[in-house]
């Protein structure tokens, strides 16, 4: 490996290009149009489009946000599913899903959101960054982070195609999700009370809420039958 690293000079460099990263990176370069912003990804692109990540589903404020702030409107209605509103099932001991308390839209609401598949995403916004003049880098690896001090810029090290590099920018921001590099260099981490679990899974298979009735009733309760593209609580047994 090259032991001498190239000196990278930005306005803010962003380490982590996933779904926070590149948002943030392109909000910055529409608001900032001469902003030089480098970001730095661990992950080779393309991602593989079946990406184990949680946050597909999008509530409505953050559906403005992907498609009227950012703009990204005519990607997420040719690439992404509309989503059909939150929906809860309250069996209360019921066996049958007709006889369900059912909270949920009969209709779409005004402002969408979207069901998400975050590699799709992720390698559109990796394209649509770089084409917005954002140098984007996939596979760096992140080494070290020398915070400067008053108006001393900061620097990160990282490693990519076995060379070296040194980003030097004003700003940092850390959008490196699970990994938390500042949050565990700087000691940030805090023990709380909140012991929070979850189990989830993908299937190749549409699962169809819809299907699992024949009574005209439940039908009729939405005007348009796509509860399958609601994100569906199931509660209680």
């Amino acid at each position: 490996m090259d032991d001498t690293p190239t000196v990278l000079d930005a306005d803010v460099v962003i380490v982590g290009g996933g779904l926070a990263g590149l948002t943030l990176a392109l909000q910055l370069k529409q608001r900032l149009a001469g902003l030089d912003v480098l970001v730095v990804e661990r992950q080779r692109h393309p991602v593989p489009e079946a990406t184990h990540k949680v946050g597909e589903s999008s509530v409505e404020i953050g559906g403005n946000y992907f498609d009227t702030v950012l703009g990204l409107r005519e990607h997420l209605e040719a690439r992404q599913l509309k989503k059909f509103g939150f929906r809860f099932f309250f069996s209360e001991g019921r066996d049958s899903i007709d006889d369900c308390l059912e909270l949920g839209a009969s209709r779409y609401l005004s402002t969408p959101g979207w069901q998400l598949d975050r590699g799709v995403l992720e390698n559109f916004l990796g394209e649509h960054a770089t084409a917005h003049g954002i140098r984007f880098l996939d596979g760096a690896v992140v080494r070290s982070i020398a915070l400067g001090d008053g108006a001393a810029a900061h620097a990160v090290e990282f490693e990519r195609d076995g060379k070296r590099h040194c980003a030097r920018a004003r700003w940092l921001v850390d959008a490196s999700g699970r990994a938390g590099l500042l949050k565990r260099q700087l000691g940030l981490a805090r023990d709380n009370a909140h012991d929070a679990n979850a189990v989830w899974f993908r299937t190749a298979a549409k699962i169809d809420v819809d299907e699992w009735s024949d009574d005209p009733a439940f039908h009729a309760r939405c005007e348009v039958p796509n509860r399958w593209l609601s994100t569906s609580h199931l509660c209680g047994a």
